[in-house]
């Protein structure tokens, strides 16, 4: 199942497609062989990642989000490029 919250859906919708997106949240949840309901165990898989606090300048916010709104998706992925470029690494430490 997937989450999205209305102020995060692209606002050049059609009512038609408003009308669609908030019909389709008042219908259950229907589970089968190919979407099975989560288990415990199933949802623990997912927690790959572990959350680590970095400060980060306003500026730095500030142009992550003029790069992508999810500047924090934008963050974790600009730290895995640059760890996985060991001459820029070397640079930094």
């Amino acid at each position: 199942m997937v989450r999205v919250k209305m102020n995060e859906i692209d606002t050049e919708l059609t009512e038609d497609e408003i009308k669609e997106l908030e019909e389709a949240e008042d219908r259950p949840i229907v589970y089968d062989v190919d979407s099975p309901q989560m288990t415990s165990k199933m949802l623990n898989q997912f927690h790959a990642f572990d959350a680590v606090p970095i400060r980060v300048s306003r500026e730095m916010i500030q142009k992550a989000k003029s790069y992508d709104k999810d500047y924090l998706g934008f963050f974790a992925r600009l730290l895995e490029t640059a760890f996985a470029d060991k001459e820029l690494v070397r640079k930094c430490i």
